[in-house]
């Protein structure tokens, strides 16, 4: 049992970072942080907005490098709004 125990722990130590990356909240992206982001970070923002905007047509059809640069344009003319309104406006 206590090695079960010890597997489990194990395992949330090294799931938890994955977990939270995954669990980031789109619609709290700013533009400045978008931007900040190397280029890793900011793929793993474009997928979860992606994700976030699933049901938008458009977001939808683009493939995640397109929906990259197209985050990076809207950013780069609106640097002080949230990523998600930026690409409404």
């Amino acid at each position: 049992m206590m090695k079960l125990t010890l597997i489990a722990a194990a395992f949330a130590l090294v799931a938890a970072p994955v977990f939270a990356d995954e669990m980031m909240d789109a619609s709290k992206l700013t533009c400045a942080d978008f931007m900040a982001a190397d280029m890793d970070g900011m793929m793993k923002d474009t997928m979860a907005m992606k994700e976030a905007m699933k049901d938008d047509a458009k977001m939808a059809a683009m493939t995640d490098e397109d929906a990259m640069h197209g985050m990076m344009e809207m950013c780069k003319m609106h640097p002080d709004a949230m990523v998600m309104d930026a690409l409404h406006m």
